[in-house]
């Protein structure tokens, strides 16, 4: 990904817009990275998948994650009871 600072951007738009609908570009500001400027196809892609954080609701979940999930409380539940039993 190339970087380039924002003032360099804003004097270079045209050029850095063309090079931005081909692959991300870092934004900098004062020396830090502050956004990322890219094409609009790979936005669209990142948007469109599911954030891992998402609540579902009962019987929503995916299979795949329903059964990761259901192996993780049975591991979390044998090792409470595990510990309780000491």
């Amino acid at each position: 990904m190339d970087t380039v600072t924002t003032v360099e951007f804003m004097r270079h738009f045209g050029r850095y817009h063309d090079e931005a609908k081909k692959r991300p570009i870092t934004l900098t500001k004062h020396g830090r990275p502050s956004v990322v400027v890219m094409p609009v196809e790979l936005y669209e892609k990142l948007k469109g998948h599911a954030d891992p954080r998402r609540a579902y609701k009962a019987g929503e979940m995916p299979d795949d994650l329903a059964a990761m999930f259901l192996e993780q409380l049975d591991k979390d539940s044998a090792e409470y009871q595990a510990s309780t039993d000491e």
